[in-house]
């Protein structure tokens, strides 16, 4: 297994122009994908029907809404680069790991609204910066809750494996549980 890696060094330097640097540059790329999905899938009918929603779903709506759609063929370009690294990084039998969270979980009503996504400062976007790099890398990923800490919450670690080795990567944590029980 390789150790001392870090995003940047598994999936490249960002392409020319993009915004970001990082895991922070996958959250991106990510939710420009997402979000241009979302709309090619839901925006005529949100437009039609306008349904009633919360103020996070009606936040996250606009996000979808106001995406400038130049933005997708690059990220599309970027995600291609992104699945490269992880394929020359990562052999059968090699697993990332990393954190699930990027600190403990906030308290209810302490996180910035979704609406702030893009700036890197707040939980919500950083949560998702750790989550987006087996969305866009293409692999198989488990968040293992291993221990609690001091104030009782849980602590947990995701390992995730090189595309198509869900099966090794499933052996691995039947032995990680098996050993927790133990």
């Amino acid at each position: 297994m390789k150790q001392g890696a870090i995003i940047e060094e598994i999936g490249g330097e960002p392409a020319s122009g993009s915004e970001g640097t990082g895991s922070q540059t996958w959250h991106d790329t990510s939710s420009v994908l997402q979000w241009a999905e979302i709309e090619s899938c839901l925006g005529a009918w949100l437009e039609a029907a306008k349904p009633a929603c919360g103020p996070e779903a009606a936040q996250n709506f606009d996000l979808v809404r106001r995406l400038d759609r130049r933005r997708v063929r690059p990220a599309a370009q970027r995600r291609e680069e992104y699945v490269r690294g992880p394929r020359a990084f990562l052999g059968p039998n090699d697993l990332l790991c990393m954190p699930t969270t990027p600190a403990l979980a906030p308290l209810k009503g302490t996180i910035a609204p979704r609406g702030h996504v893009s700036t890197g400062n707040n939980y919500y976007s950083r949560a998702l910066s750790l989550t987006s790099v087996a969305g866009i890398g293409r692999l198989p990923q488990v968040s293992l809750p291993l221990a609690e800490s001091a104030g009782g919450v849980p602590v947990s670690l995701s390992l995730l494996a090189a595309n198509g080795r869900d099966a090794f990567l499933r052996s691995v944590v039947e032995r990680v549980a098996a050993f927790m029980q133990a």
